[in-house]
């Protein structure tokens, strides 16, 4: 149960570096927040919410095909 608290404390760096202009601190921190959410118990939901997006954009895209 620790990748909450490290994503939220990545994500607060990630914020201050892009705020002082540090792209290779924004870069580490970004990486330490992604980290963090694939390891955390809100991956499930987050891999679910991607896979519905690709099915609507699919679906989208198909019945476009076929209308034409």
């Amino acid at each position: 149960m620790i990748a909450l608290p490290l994503f939220l404390l990545a994500g607060g760096f990630t914020y201050l570096f892009w705020r002082s202009d540090m792209r290779a601190g924004v870069l580490v921190a970004a990486l330490v927040c992604g980290y963090a959410l694939a390891t955390s118990p809100l991956a499930n939901a987050i891999d679910g919410i991607g896979t519905g997006i690709g099915a609507a954009i699919s679906s989208a895209n198909d019945s476009t095909a076929s209308s034409k």
